[in-house]
């Protein structure tokens, strides 16, 4: 999991620090900073939260897909 700010979102509610307070915080303007852009999935609910609650839309969870390798012989070449 990745976790954005959009800081020319944010309105400074305040939500996401108290929410997840180890992954965001606010800079002297009050406005959002990221602390730990890949938090571990210990953190995912208090981040989901903090995502929910944000009224600017500011905050996004980016979710990454496990990639797996193609199995061998896999589907057939289409060209052929």
């Amino acid at each position: 999991m990745k976790v954005t700010a959009d800081r020319s979102r944010c309105m400074a509610a305040g939500h996401c620090a108290i929410s997840a307070p180890d992954v965001f915080d606010h800079g002297e303007d009050g406005l959002v900073v990221v602390l730990d852009a890949e938090p571990g999935e210990q953190r995912r609910r208090e981040v989901e939260v903090a995502e929910d609650l944000c009224p600017s839309r500011a905050i996004a969870i980016l979710r990454t897909a496990a990639v797996t390798a193609p199995q061998e012989g896999g589907a057939p070449d289409s060209a052929g």
